[in-house]
């Protein structure tokens, strides 16, 4: 099998394989390889976490004018292993980073002839994308964990095939020889229409070259109590759900037979009918497939938010200015959350004011587009409103939102009210969790005109 990832040192650098050059083409097969995550570690390497196994080739070509450019080259890999488990990337020398390239897998190739047995060639053609006078990194991400074999690799330039067949390598996946199961498994959430759904995708696959019978199947769920569950969709449907234990639910079930290269895709949907309390939610599972003489597992996990908040106002007065403060506070173990804060302002009949600034919010005069402007007299009867975006409320932090103006006039005779009041809060996000709303909305903090301002609901 390829080794464990292990950090792998760069310096003094060093390779597994590097075959003398033909006609101006070397192939290497390099000791450290950079894995997606920018890991650096030993080449060939199987990371458990991912169930993936990693293989790194080099092709470099000189500027000799004799020097044809390589138009296509042959990996050998294991005959069994399917293009969907497969991704190859490319890194071209100077060009940054690694881009996902096409490729095709075959028996029998025109150029390099017919594979060994037990073996298929990787085909990639370069299309042109490099020329001469360079060196290009191609990784082989495959889904498992596979035996090593060395096997020479087979090269394209003009028309001419070189074989590169250096002793003892290129180290290349070969086939299991007896049945081996893998399990590959991703789990995510959605949040529609403020219900939650837990999604998993699995696949148990054998990459090995025996038929696996009687494969036996489990996946157990640990969700959290405060999270009611409600339907659970399963495929296949031949698979069993067990609820019985608070807290978990088990999933099992015999997948029959899968023969050499077969996969068995396996999905449930989890709904979650109900959450009362506020919190950040880790959702862990482990599924595990076993045959005779083989098993295999895999683990995931997500994070449910659930959110809810609470809002308040309050109003102080400084000679002509009035400042409202706008407050939204989060409850017990919320999470982080981004929203929307609207707020409505009604002017009566008789009183002109001005805003200076709106605080970094957006102002409409009510039931228009119209924006209320700076700077500016303006008289009742008129309603305005008010929405300040992108308001961060932190978990177990709260929010605060200063809001002024000045009164320029007021002809009313006895007492008039200028109201304010938070009418809304709402996520910019509704997808990132689930909302159990906002209490103490609307909340008002009202301002009484006579000959002065008196504000009903001052701040303390």
């Amino acid at each position: 099998m390829a080794s464990p990832a292990q950090p792998c040192e760069c310096v003094q650098y060093s390779n597994i394989c590097c075959c003398g050059p033909q006609n101006g083409i070397s192939v290497v097969q390099p000791a450290c390889q950079n894995l997606p995550d920018g890991s650096i570690v030993n080449n060939p390497a199987f990371v458990p976490q991912l169930n993936k196994s990693f293989w790194t080739y080099k092709f470099i070509t000189d500027c000799n004018k004799t020097t044809k450019a390589i138009s296509n080259f042959g990996i050998l890999i294991c005959e069994i292993i399917s293009a969907e488990t497969i991704i190859v990337s490319e890194k071209i020398d100077g060009c940054g980073k690694f881009v996902s390239v096409p490729f095709t897998l075959t028996k029998n190739d025109p150029n390099f002839g017919a594979a060994p047995e037990g073996f298929q060639f990787l085909k990639i053609e370069t299309s042109e994308r490099y020329e001469n006078g360079v060196s290009v990194e191609y990784r082989l991400e495959i889904i498992g964990d596979f035996p090593v074999a060395a096997q020479p690799i087979k090269v394209k330039a003009g028309p001419n095939v070189y074989t590169f067949d250096c002793e003892g390598c290129f180290l290349v996946p070969q086939c299991n020889p007896q049945g081996k199961l893998t399990v590959t498994k991703k789990c995510s959430h959605a949040i529609i229409n403020n219900q939650a759904q837990l999604i998993y995708n699995l696949e148990v696959g054998n990459i090995g070259n025996a038929i696996l019978y009687d494969v036996q199947f489990e996946d157990i769920i640990f969700i959290p109590t405060q999270l009611a569950v409600g339907p659970i969709t399963v495929i296949p449907a031949t698979l069993n759900v067990d609820t019985g234990n608070p807290g978990i639910i088990k999933i099992s079930g015999n997948l029959d037979a899968i023969v050499p290269g077969g996969i068995v895709p396996i999905t449930y949907n989890i709904q979650i009918a109900n959450v009362q309390i506020p919190g950040k939610y880790l959702i862990n599972n482990t599924a595990n497939a076993a045959a005779e003489g083989t098993q295999a597992s895999a683990s995931c996990s997500t994070n449910l938010n659930v959110v809810k908040l609470k809002a308040d106002k309050c109003c102080s007065i400084d000679g002509d200015k009035t400042t409202y403060t706008l407050t939204v506070s989060s409850v017990d173990q919320s999470p982080d959350i981004l929203v929307d804060l609207y707020d409505h302002m009604e002017v009566p009949t008789g009183i002109t004011v001005k805003f200076l600034d709106l605080s970094g919010c957006e102002g409409y005069f009510s039931g228009t587009g119209n924006p209320v402007p700076t700077n500016t007299n303006i008289t009742g009867p008129v309603g305005l409103d008010f929405i300040c975006r992108n308001a961060t409320v932190p978990a177990g932090g709260i929010y605060i939102k200063y809001g002024s103006y000045l009164l320029v006039s007021s002809s009313v005779v006895g007492t008039s009210t200028i109201s304010n009041t938070i009418t809304k809060v709402e996520p910019v996000n509704p997808e990132a969790q689930v909302f159990l709303g906002v209490s103490n909305i609307p909340v008002s903090a009202n301002i009484d005109v006579q000959l002065v301002q008196v504000c009903k609901k001052p701040c303390s």
